[in-house]
């Protein structure tokens, strides 16, 4: 009688196996959607700090050499995208200025200045997209009796990107400083 006894067989039947199946591709699909988003961000923070330590590491430097320096824009108009200035620490003029191929240019005149001359501030993986100084408390006119009574400032403001199409990042930054020296 016990040979005649249906002996049950243990394992999986082809609909658990497809509904086990199909749970692991929901799981999977959206642990590589994850990932994919996480290496984004990562590219996306990359591009960030890559064009924010390039444009403070910019500013820095010339609020540092401006703010030592006299002379600011030396008789000639500058603003928009030079700035000339004499140097503390060289006692030679120096102009940074916004290149056309997107970066900022350090030249000392005691040199000629041009593409191959100046010396570049900022990284090839960052394009500065404008450079503008405005000057003020250098000039002397009527409204003050002829003397001049304020400080030179200088405000600076950049703009500067990296990154691709879908990972672009865009920054601007701006700072004014003032000229160490004791106008007089």
């Amino acid at each position: 009688m016990q040979n005649n006894k249906l002996k049950l067989k243990s394992g999986f039947t082809l609909i658990e196996m497809m509904v086990a199946l199909a749970v692991f591709m929901v799981v999977m699909t959206i642990t590589l959607a994850a990932f994919l988003n996480i290496v984004d961000i990562q590219k996306k923070t990359e591009a960030f700090r890559k064009v924010n330590d390039n444009l403070n590491f910019s500013m820095e430097m010339m609020m540092r050499e401006i703010r030592e320096g006299r002379n600011y824009c030396n008789g000639v108009p500058c603003g928009e995208k030079s700035f000339i200035f004499t140097s503390r620490a060289e006692g030679a003029l120096v102009i940074y200025s916004f290149n056309s191929d997107g970066y900022i240019e350090r030249c000392i005149i005691s040199v000629t200045c041009d593409n191959t001359s100046g010396q570049r501030i900022t990284s090839d993986d960052v394009t500065i997209t404008s450079l503008y100084f405005t000057v003020s408390g250098e000039e002397i006119g009527p409204y003050n009796g002829g003397i001049d009574i304020d400080q030179p400032r200088v405000t600076i403001s950049i703009s500067g990107k990296s990154g691709a199409k879908k990972i672009k990042t865009i920054l601007d930054l701006q700072a004014t400083v003032s000229q160490r020296k004791i106008d007089s």
